[in-house]
């Protein structure tokens, strides 16, 4: 009921702010506005003052965060029987080739909340001196419905201190990782992620990733994903979190579209003003609403209704420009008005960065994430003086539980409409309306013309196979685990030969 009720706020919110994409004017002829505190214009406010539209909500916004465990008696316990665990992991080390890692609890305790951190000691080993540690941190189950499936779970680790684990992310030293399970198909997240790193080639932040045997209290659970924590971190997504007492809107937003929002992180509902769009296949049908969670610290109501209505804004001017060849921009007051000086491309280029846009809809198309708008899908702007996402920048992707399904040949699939499953409707808005613009097909051909041209994608694959195939001896009685990473690969493979197709 709560979440219903927040949800139904949230929609009002923004439904006010804005009028829908079949009308750009209000009733009474005003264009409608953006609440915000626009940077590099001090006078707005002072200008505004009379004006309520132009009051930010200093109200706290209210989060739920997980502490984190009382580490002093882990550590007690670990310094009795360190011995015994240094012995144990000598004769790991002659039974395994890839890294090992193993947690071990407080009391011996399972790690089986999402809601509370068990105290550990983590230790990693089987690897290069270089990369041996002993850490104390919490450790949780995390994760939505890949939580409650099976006795794999996946888990979050935070440690006491930054470390850097296995040399992952060029040595960079951080508090959050993270073990994603790796199922019976083995290289879902592996290799999407692999392809990401390709794709993206340095200019928008994935996740490393590293397979690993993972044991907690000397118990093997298997081959995991070892990984970054999807986060506002330099070197990470490295947006300008506010201090506690800062309430301007002048600050860096990580955001996710969010099918399980709850009280650990703000949200609000962008409805994509109730549009309906007709996709490139010829699908019609009206966007459904979303949810997109607040995944950097913010501190205020206000924040939180200016990035909801900023967001709502951009959409508008991709929508305007693609689906109706108008151009729209933001005001000095972030207020979306028609754009007179410049070309539909130019007003969606001067929001959004259409590189990130293109790499990320390549990506998810390659692997036909059927997930790809309903959740687990990041973006950032950060509206800092230093700020190193002037435009709402796609990146961070995650979650590819629901990739590889599907023929490899024959549809679109991430810039399409997907079947509706009951009420859930999993269409990715963005690269729908996006993908009605000539020009923002050709952005997206002339990078996979560049992609595809110089092999680099098939050469990942291969790398992954290989990859996968140095875990036989690991996975011992379930090395058939290595075929459903052929069997990954080889859709892969043709999806990049249908993607010739169509775009080369």
């Amino acid at each position: 009921m709560k979440r219903s009720i927040a949800l139904i706020c949230a929609v009002c919110l923004i439904a006010a702010v804005f009028g829908g994409c079949a009308s750009n004017k209000e009733e009474n002829g005003k264009e409608s506005s953006v609440i915000s505190s626009a940077k590099n214009e001090s006078s707005i406010a002072e200008e505004h003052a009379e004006d309520p539209t132009f009051v930010l909500d200093d109200t706290p916004v209210m989060v739920t965060e997980t502490p984190m465990p009382d580490l002093t008696e882990v550590k007690a316990q670990y310094a009795e029987k360190e011995a015994d665990i240094s012995a144990m992991f000598e004769e790991i080390s002659a039974l395994k080739d890839a890294p090992c890692i193993n947690i071990t609890t407080e009391s011996d305790y399972p790690v089986i909340s999402k809601d509370s951190y068990v105290a550990g000691m983590i230790d990693v080993f089987n690897c290069d001196d270089a990369f041996k540690m002993t850490a104390a941190g919490g450790v949780k189950v995390r994760g939505n419905s890949s939580a409650d499936q099976g006795d794999e779970k996946p888990y979050r680790i935070k440690f006491e201190e930054e470390q850097n684990m296995l040399g992952l992310h060029d040595g960079n030293a951080y508090k959050s990782w993270v073990l994603l399970r790796s199922y019976w198909n083995l290289g879902t997240d592996y290799t999407a992620q692999k392809l990401a790193k390709t794709i993206f080639d340095g200019k928008y932040y994935n996740t490393d990733i590293m397979f690993v045997n993972l044991y907690i209290n000397g118990e093997y659970k298997g081959i995991y994903d070892l990984c970054e924590q999807n986060q506002a971190a330099v070197g990470r997504v490295d947006v300008h979190e506010p201090k506690k007492d800062d309430n301007s809107t002048e600050i860096g937003y990580l955001l996710e579209i969010d099918n399980y929002p709850d009280e650990t992180h703000p949200f609000f509902v962008m409805d994509y003003e109730g549009a309906e769009a007709e996709d490139i296949s010829g699908q019609k049908r009206k966007f459904v609403s979303a949810e997109y969670s607040i995944k950097s610290d913010i501190n205020t109501q206000g924040q939180l209704d200016f990035i909801g209505n900023y967001t709502a804004g951009v959409f508008k001017i991709l929508y305007e420009a693609a689906e109706n060849d108008i151009a729209m921009k933001f005001d000095t007051a972030y207020n979306v008005v028609t754009a007179d000086d410049m070309t539909p491309q130019e007003a969606v280029s001067a929001v959004i960065d259409l590189g990130s846009l293109a790499d990320m809809l390549i990506l998810e198309e390659l692997v036909h994430n059927y997930d790809v708008g309903e959740g687990s899908f990041y973006m950032a702007r950060d509206f800092s003086a230093d700020s190193v996402y002037e435009k709402l920048t796609f990146l961070a992707p995650w979650d590819f539980n629901w990739a590889y399904e599907g023929n490899a040949d024959g549809s679109y699939y991430a810039c399409t409409f997907q079947p509706e499953v009951g009420k859930q409707d999993r269409s990715n808005p963005w690269f729908i309306t996006a993908m009605k613009a000539e020009w923002f097909k050709d952005i997206v051909k002339a990078r996979w013309s560049e992609l595809s041209e110089s092999g680099a994608l098939r050469e990942t694959a291969k790398n992954v196979i290989e990859d996968s195939g140095k875990l036989e001896n690991d996975l011992g009685e379930d090395a058939w685990k290595i075929d459903k990473v052929v069997d990954i690969i080889s859709f892969v493979y043709g999806r990049i030969d249908f993607l010739d197709d169509c775009w080369k």
